[in-house]
């Protein structure tokens, strides 16, 4: 309506700075923080006890707007704080409570730093946040409860710090589905993993809660996590049966870490079939590890139907009896293969020598007999070998002098016999040799004497083996 009197100019003056103001919050361009926000900065400035590197040294400096300061981000109209984002600039204190007084705050990342004390439970209140780093600190206490409101959140890390305590439910399960990406490693968190059959988590694709305290089974409802990339389960006190029905729903799965729980396999702990074949979906899995736990039983035939992409399997410190299947070969692009500290019998199987990309292979510490295959030799990209602590037999191969790669050669601990191939001098890249506790006889060849490398103690409790210095 116009103003058609002076009567009514100051109204009419009145509503239009109302509605500019009302534009003006909306659009920021004024360019200037809230005073709220800017006493939030300076009370977190005011927590911060050590600035090694003065990180914060323009923080509240004449002339310096607050959109310049160190670490700080704001909108395009420079008038609300977005991102505040101080990660590895060895900050030392406590985290201020009145950061909540950041409403627009997108991203918090004071990873990397020493801060110390208890996370508030203030930061409940960041209702618009979407990044939350907090990771490598020295923090301790509980995750508040109030996290639950932060529906927003797509990333969360607090790994390597000194948390405690159950997780709370209302962490994962708050009616939002948003959490791609969570990170709780290395602390002493208890309890269980706090997923609800409700709970969706369709988005979910890092879950990484290694090393803490966690008890019982891996909740069912993971399985609705079906875009899953890289779950990490390690150093836990996790337990049941391993969770076919869960990773058989996670076709993008490539990374799984299960070692050092207490979990079993089917049929009362004898069949791993069930599992391995529920992991043949995951068709870009790189890396299984199920060391450490109580698995018990054969390694069955079909491991040969786990992805070929796979380059790392680790079924260490188990209770695997049998022989190593021949069908282990399909798995062409294994790098790594640890059978070690099992009950495993038989020999060596040829066809182990058909995986060429092998770089590391460890087989100690079992019951394994018969001669060393001399196809090993073949494996151009072998680094380490270890055979130790079996019942092997027989000769050490010439064609190891084939292994230019080869760095550690352990083979002590067996019943090998013959003399010591001088061709292992042309093993130019190794470190350590350990052939002690076996039946090898005659004198250490000069070649193996000439590398600097190699250690210089590597023939005790052997049959006669002497130096030829020392004839």
């Amino acid at each position: 309506m116009a103003c058609l009197c002076r009567s009514q100019i100051p109204y009419c003056i009145v509503v239009f700075m109302l509605v500019a103001l009302l534009f003006v919050s909306r659009t920021g361009v004024v360019g200037v923080v809230t005073s709220d926000e800017k006493a939030s900065l300076l009370s977190f400035m005011m927590s911060v006890y050590s600035d090694p590197e003065h990180a914060l040294q323009n923080w509240n400096s004449s002339g310096v707007h607050v959109c310049e300061w160190t670490g700080i981000t704001c909108n395009e109209g420079r008038s609300a704080v977005m991102q505040l984002v101080l990660t590895g600039r060895s900050l030392g204190g406590t985290i201020s409570p009145a950061l909540s007084g950041l409403s627009s705050l997108k991203v918090l990342d004071l990873s990397k730093n020493y801060f110390e004390g208890h996370i508030p439970a203030e930061l409940g209140a960041l209702l618009m946040l979407q990044e939350l780093s907090l990771a490598w600190n020295l923090l301790e206490g509980t995750i508040p409860l109030g996290f639950g409101k932060l529906r927003s959140l797509i990333y969360v890390d607090m790994g390597n710090n000194r948390l405690s305590g159950d997780i709370p439910v209302e962490f994962f399960c708050n009616g939002s589905s948003s959490l791609q990406y969570v990170d709780l490693s290395n602390n002493s968190f208890t309890g269980g993993i706090p997923l609800k059959d409700d709970c969706e988590m369709k988005d979910l694709r890092y879950l990484l809660l290694w090393s803490n305290r966690l008890t019982g089974r891996i909740p069912p409802a993971l399985a609705n996590s079906t875009r899953m990339e890289w779950l990490d389960l390690e150093l836990n006190l996790l337990n049941g049966r391993l969770p076919s029905h869960i990773v058989s729903r996670m076709p993008n799965l490539q990374f799984l870490y299960l070692s050092y729980n207490q979990f079993t396999a089917e049929d009362g702990n004898t069949n791993l079939e069930t599992f391995f074949d529920a992991l043949s979906n995951s068709s870009a899995l790189r890396e299984l590890e199920l060391g450490a736990n109580n698995l018990s039983g054969k390694i069955p035939p079909v491991i040969s139907r786990l992805p070929k992409s796979l380059v790392q399997i680790n079924l260490a410190e188990n209770l695997l009896y049998g022989s190593i299947p021949p069908q282990i070969s399909n798995l062409i692009n294994l790098t790594l293969l640890n059978l070690s500290s099992n009950l495993l019998n038989g020999t060596i199987p040829t066809e182990l020598c058909q995986v060429g990309r092998l770089e590391r292979v460890y087989l100690s510490n079992n019951l394994l007999s018969g001669e060393i295959p001399s196809a090993l030799g073949d494996l151009p990209h072998l680094g380490l070998l270890d055979l130790s602590q079996n019942r092997l037999s027989g000769a050490i191969p010439d064609s190891f002098a084939n292994l230019s790669q080869l760095r550690r050669l352990l083979l002590f601990g067996n019943q090998l016999s013959g003399k010591i191939p001088p061709s292992l001098g042309k093993c130019v890249n190794l470190e350590i040799l350990d052939l002690s506790y076996n039946r090898i006889s005659g004198e250490i060849p000069g070649e193996l004497i000439c590398l600097r490398t190699a250690s210089r103690e590597p023939f005790p409790r052997n049959s006669a083996v002497a130096s030829r210095s020392s004839t």
